[in-house]
């Protein structure tokens, strides 16, 4: 299984990462995994963000934040989410998706990452994110699925 987290529903980066991991789907459930996301905010927010975004993976609310501090997800500091790698990473995936950032629900400086779990629960492989714009490419996290399911 490959567990991703979202910064949060408004955020641009994470609306490209989520479209590029639901093109990928195909390639996931090929090689065996399942992949969901998941989001700080609602059930409400997590359905409407699908929609908005025109994905069909799963989008798992946790408004409490409690399996991102069980990840390890950090707490960006301002270097971390407009430093120039953050905000050049923005004006590009705005470009690209032609979506903008949106309102922020949740905390704004909460990071996401990723986690491939094994079966059997032991964590396989993981990329928390350093800054608002370190996301793990679908291809890395294939390639991490690949070799738990190998």
């Amino acid at each position: 299984m490959a567990l991703v987290w979202l910064r949060h529903y408004g955020c641009i980066l994470c609306k490209e990462h989520a479209i590029q991991l639901d093109r990928a789907r195909g390639e996931f459930k090929a090689a065996g995994a399942r992949l969901v996301l998941i989001g700080q905010a609602t059930p409400r927010h997590a359905a409407q963000f699908r929609r908005q975004q025109g994905i069909q993976l799963p989008v798992l609310a946790d408004e409490e934040r409690i399996s991102y501090r069980a990840a390890g997800a950090k707490i960006a500091n301002m270097t971390e989410l407009f430093g120039p790698r953050s905000v050049t990473k923005g004006i590009l995936a705005g470009a690209r998706t032609r979506r903008i950032q949106t309102r922020t629900v949740g905390n704004s400086a909460q990071l996401g990452g990723s986690l491939v779990v094994a079966p059997g629960g032991a964590i396989a492989w993981s990329h928390m994110s350093a800054d608002a714009g370190d996301n793990a490419s679908p291809e890395e996290i294939l390639a991490a699925v690949r070799t738990v399911v190998a």
